[in-house]
Order: C-alpha cells, then sequence, then structure tokens
C-alpha cells in the first residue's frame, strides 16, 4: 500500500507548480483514507477529475466543454493522448472504485487501494505536466517530417490535410509518402478506407526498399485484408523487412516459423527472428522467445532464460509478459517461488484486461495465497473474466455461488462452462440437480456424458442415479468401472451389492473383497460392515477379533451402529474383554445418535445397576426414548 511520505512530496511539487487545487484535494485524500474513508474517496475522486482537466487543456489546446469524467475518459482524441495504456486503465478504475452506490459499505481497504493508484497518476501526471511546460518553452522550428505528422494527426480534418500533402509527395515518387499514403487508406484516416489502393502505395514504397510498407504488406496477407489471405507472400515480406532491420516484421516472421503458416514449422528460425526483434526492445518478441526457452523448442530449455526475457517485456509494460512473469514466480521456475511477486505480477496484467491473469488473481484472493484472502476481490476478478468465456473462470465461479447457496447464479455459470465442454462444470451441474434440485432426470445427461470421459466421481453418482431406480445392474457396471480406479465409495456400494445380491448374485466373499477395499481407505459404513462380515460369520469364519478390530475404528468415527454393536461386544465379552462400563459407554454414545436399540440396553443397565450406578430415574428416561422411537 502507498507510503503517506510519498504523498506528502507529492503534495509538495503540486503546490510548487501552482497546481494548489490538485494538491489541497490529494492531502484530503492521503489524511481521512483511515479515519473518513468516505471523504478519502471523494476527494480521490476530485484529483482524477482535475488531473483530466489539466492533461486536456495541455493536450487539447483548449478547455473541455463540460468537466466530466466520464465524457474526458470516452473521449477518443483524447484519450489518444494518455500514455502508457496503464495510466488510462487506473483512471478508469479509480473512477469506477469511487463511484459505488450510497448504500455500498465504504471500508477503509478502499480508500487506501484508490489511493494507491491515484499516487501513480499524480507521478504520471506531474512528469507529463513538467515535460510539457519545458517544451513550450522552445521555439526552434524542426524539420517538416511527414511520419511524424501523421501519427501527431488526431483530427478528422488534420488527416485529410495529410492525406492531401502525402498524395502530392507520393505521385513524385517519395517513398516515404507512399508507405503513409498507404496506411491511411488502411485505417480509413482522411480517406475512405480502401485496402486495395493500400495495397498500391505499400507497393510502390517496398519498391524502393521501405521497410514498413513491406511490414505492412505482410499484415495485408497475414490477416487476408483487401487480398486473399496468403501465409507465403505474408513470409516474403516480413523477411524484406526483417532483413532492412523492421522489429515487428521480425516478430511476425518468428510467429510464422513458430506456427508453420507458410513455411515448415521450424523453432529454430523462430528464435533467430524472435532475438533480433527482441534485441530493438519489441516486447511480444521478448515474450514469445521466453516462451521457446521456458519449453525448451528452438534453444536450449532454460527457465532462467525465460524469465528473463519475460521479466524485460513485463517491465516495459506487455500484459501477457506480465502474466507469464506472474506464473512463473508462482511456479518457482528461474527464480524462487514467491506468491507475493506473483499477485503483483497478475495484478498488472489484469488491470490490462488479460483474461488469464484476472483468472490467477481471483485464484490468489480465493486461497489468500500471496496476497490477502478476500472472498468479494476473487469473485469480482472471476466475473471480469468469465464474462470474457474464460471457461475456468466460470467453473469456479459456479462454485462460489453453491457455496454460497445461491443455485441459480451457480447453475447459470456452470451451464456456460460446460456448454464448453468443461468436465468437471458438467458434472458440479449434475450434482446441483441431483442433490440440491432433486431432478434427476436433468442430472442424468451430464453424469452420462462425465462418466464416459473418465470422470470417476461421475461415474459414482451415475451409480447412485440408477440403484434410485432400482436398476441395479447399470449401478452395479458404474460402481465397477469407478472401483477399479480405487473410488472408495464405489467399492463401498459394491460390497452391499454383493453382500444383498443386488443386480447380481449374492457373494459374499467379493463383498468382503469390497469392504475391505475400501475400508482400508478409512471408509467407516465399510469397516462396519466388514466388521459385521465377521462377527456373523457371513462369507467367512465367524472371527471376533477380526470383527472387533474393524468395528472399533467404525465407533471410534461416530458410526452409530458400530457403536451399538461394539458395545454388545463388550457386554458378552466376544472378541473383547467383557466390560459392562465399556458397554455403557458406546450404548451412550450410539444412544444419543437415536439408535434405539442402544437407548433399550442402556436403561437396562440403569435399571440393573450394570457397569452404571443403579439409577431407576435414568433407567426409566432411555427406555421410554427406546419405545418413542420404534
Amino acid at each position: 500500500m502507498i507510503q503517506y511520505d510519498i504523498l506528502q512530496k507529492q503534495c509538495e511539487k503540486l503546490e510548487v507548480l501552482a497546481l494548489h487545487t490538485l494538491a489541497n484535494y490529494l492531502q484530503q485524500a492521503s489524511s481521512h483514507a483511515v479515519s473518513k474513508p468516505v471523504v478519502s474517496l471523494k476527494n480521490s475522486l476530485l484529483v482524477l477529475e482535475e488531473i483530466l482537466y489539466e492533461v486536456y487543456k495541455l493536450e487539447m489546446h483548449t478547455e473541455p466543454r463540460v468537466k466530466n469524467r466520464r465524457s474526458l475518459l470516452n473521449n477518443r482524441n483524447f484519450v489518444a493522448k494518455i500514455h502508457p495504456r496503464r495510466i488510462y486503465l487506473l483512471m478508469n478504475v479509480v473512477n469506477k472504485m469511487t463511484n459505488r452506490n450510497s448504500n455500498d459499505i465504504i471500508e477503509a481497504k478502499a480508500a487506501k487501494m484508490v489511493l494507491d493508484y491515484i499516487s501513480d497518476i499524480v507521478e504520471w501526471f506531474m512528469q507529463h505536466y513538467d515535460a510539457t511546460l519545458q517544451a513550450k518553452k522552445v521555439h526552434t522550428i524542426e524539420p517538416f517530417d511527414i511520419d511524424v505528422m501523421l501519427y501527431e494527426a488526431q483530427t478528422p480534418e488534420a488527416y485529410q490535410a495529410a492525406a492531401q500533402w502525402f498524395e502530392l509527395a507520393a505521385q513524385q515518387g517519395n517513398p516515404s509518402a507512399q508507405y503513409n499514403l498507404g496506411v491511411l487508406y488502411n485505417q480509413g484516416k482522411g480517406v475512405k478506407k480502401d485496402y486495395a489502393l493500400a495495397k498500391k502505395w505499400y507497393e510502390q514504397a517496398a519498391a524502393q526498399n521501405d521497410a514498413n510498407a513491406h511490414y505492412n504488406l505482410g499484415l495485408l496477407y497475414h490477416l487476408g485484408h483487401g487480398v486473399s489471405q496468403n501465409y507465403e507472400q505474408a513470409a516474403i515480406h516480413y523477411k524484406a523487412a526483417a532483413n532492412l532491420g523492421n522489429a515487428d516484421a521480425q516478430y511476425h516472421l518468428g510467429v510464422l516459423y513458430n506456427q508453420g503458416l507458410g513455411t515448415t514449422v521450424d523453432f529454430q528460425k523462430a528464435a533467430k527472428w524472435y532475438q533480433l526483434a527482441a534485441e530493438q526492445g519489441n516486447t511480444s518478441a521478448q515474450n514469445n522467445l521466453g516462451f521457446l526457452y521456458h519449453d525448451g523448442t528452438g534453444v536450449e530449455q532454460s527457465y532462467e532464460q525465460a524469465m528473463s526475457y519475460f521479466k524485460t517485456a513485463a517491465l516495459a509494460g506487455d500484459a501477457s509478459a506480465q502474466y507469464n512473469t506472474g506464473y512463473m514466480y508462482l511456479k518457482g521456475r528461474g527464480i524462487p517461488q514467491d506468491d507475493v511477486e506473483a499477485a503483483k505480477w497478475f495484478h498488472m496484467a489484469a488491470l490490462q484486461d488479460h483474461t488469464n491473469a484476472e483468472f490467477q488473481l481471483a485464484l490468489l484472493y480465493h486461497t489468500g495465497q500471496g496476497i490477502p484472502q478476500d472472498q468479494q476481490e476473487a469473485k469480482k476478478w472471476l466475473k471480469l473474466a468469465a464474462y470474457k468465456g474464460h471457461t475456468k473462470a466460470q467453473y469456479h465461479l459456479g462454485l462460489l455461488y453453491e457455496q454460497e447457496h445461491n443455485l441459480d447464479s451457480a447453475e447459470k455459470w456452470l451451464l456456460l462452462a460446460a456448454d464448453a465442454h468443461h468436465v468437471a462444470a458438467q458434472f458440479e451441474l449434475g450434482y446441483i440437480y441431483a442433490h440440491h434440485r432433486q431432478q434427476p432426470d436433468k442430472a442424468l445427461p451430464y453424469f452420462v456424458a462425465t462418466a464416459e470421459k473418465g470422470y470417476v466421481d461421475a461415474q459414482y453418482e451415475l451409480g447412485l442415479l440408477y440403484a434410485t431406480k432400482a436398476d441395479y445392474a447399470k449401478a452395479l457396471d458404474w460402481w465397477k468401472i469407478a472401483a477399479n480406479q480405487s473410488h472408495t465409495q464405489a467399492e463401498y456400494q459394491l460390497g452391499l451389492l454383493y453382500e444383498q445380491g443386488q443386480g447380481v448374485e449374492q457373494d459374499l466373499e467379493r463383498a468382503r473383497r469390497s469392504y475391505r477395499s475400501a475400508a482400508t481407505r478409512g471408509h467407516t459404513g465399510a469397516q462396519y460392515q466388514l466388521g459385521n462380515l465377521y462377527d456373523k460369520g457371513k462369507g467367512v469364519t465367524q472371527d471376533y477379533t477380526e470383527a472387533a478390530k474393524w468395528i472399533e475404528q467404525a465407533a471410534a468415527k461416530g458410526h452409530a451402529k458400530a457403536q451399538y454393536q461394539l458395545a454388545q461386544m463388550h457386554m458378552h465379552g466376544q472378541g473383547v474383554p467383557k466390560d459392562f462400563s465399556k458397554a455403557a459407554q458406546f450404548y451412550r454414545l450410539a444412544a444419543h445418535q437415536g439408535h434405539v436399540k442402544a437407548q433399550f440396553q442402556l436403561g437396562m443397565l440403569y435399571k440393573k445397576g450394570q457397569g452404571v450406578a443403579q439409577d431407576y430415574t435414568e433407567a426409566t428416561r432411555w427406555l421410554k426414548k427406546s419405545i418413542e422411537g420404534q
């Protein structure tokens, strides 16, 4: 979170720049962040409004007709003046966070977070303000540069004038004018968009070895704009521009080799061209080169090198590289694992609308990994990613709503993920229909779809669904498949079918094996059933000691029938020492869970004074409960 001494220095510098109103708003926002967060947020909003107003005057050389944040942030010509993109995103974030409904809870945390963003915006503004004032003091006239004129032109009239000048110069054979005229036709600025004319002027400039023209011709063929998509032709023009040193062309040529478009896949050549572009500061090339080092394709595998390229591009503001840097910190690849750093980089990428970063940031907020746990923040970032079609985000958002018992919202998001063939979402949707909505017919197709894909929990649930329909043969088939994948519940259910002869001939030996497999993995019901087989001598030689071993484990976990059975064994000294006191202890545990026979036996022990002090009142109470429970 922001340091208050930094804010104080910013206030002082604003005073020096004679921006007294702005300094006052910032001072108020800073001093009330904790004590009066509502006041702080209002002043942060005023800071943003003042900065937008001042920047508009500087860049547009006039005052805005309306001093309105929303209007200014939506003015495309003005927004084009705000760089880097991160600052514009921060402005939007502040605008949204400080415009809440009146019944929202305003917390100090929100005020401090907004203040942190405001500090970054103020720092950018002061540097920008200083640089602009200094530029205004210089009265020298620079030589005419048509490339600069093109990119500085903002109004339609300016573009139209530029087009006329470019046309004159282009007709006289000036390659730079030919290229720029092609750009105007390509983008429809100052002239009607016309890819054919754009191609014509690019080709004339390319004939004179204009690197930018070759590159843009490559883009036309790459994207199929005004021409049939042709990766081979794109490669030819990219290579021409790349050999002339155009970094963007070097990057795109690397992409073609990387993906085998218009050429065979060649990771070594891809790495070569990425490297050349990366050395010129092309962040996309740096990011892609990082991937090659990460996977060891075309270069010797090295997480350290991958991290170096990712971070270089990330520091330059590349959102994909920021995400990849966060991922490397999260996994500890090429750098010591650091959840805090991971959260920081994911947050930076998320502020630039990077969908995967929004999703990963949400997961960190959900678990409290590297960042304070905050389910509302988790949900916020999940929604941003989910609305953009991120399937995993839709699935996790559905799970969050399910945990909150908001089944309508859970169903909405899980349906979206399920329609995108997310297997876990399909299963969870089936679970909601089967267990929450009591709509087994709606659950069935989702369980079938996921069970057939090998999703073991779905195989188990499908068995349950068929069992409730008394279709034990199908239940048996699906539980067998799940049991072969060591699904404990399925093994237990198989044991029950074999013991009871449902959907299959009774087979006590197979029942015992199924129970034992589940019991050794801690399944309480299976432990009781296995112990019961040995206690009754069903399919095995009667063995009270073996029976007690398993029944004790189930009883310790609160299984009422096991507690009653263990009490009986202590009563008769079967597999355990004869002990009325122990018997009373386990009868009581089962009796409190409503076990009728345990209640009766406990009442009789109180009546006879066996294992407990004789107490007719207690005896009557438990005997009465046993009668009422029948």
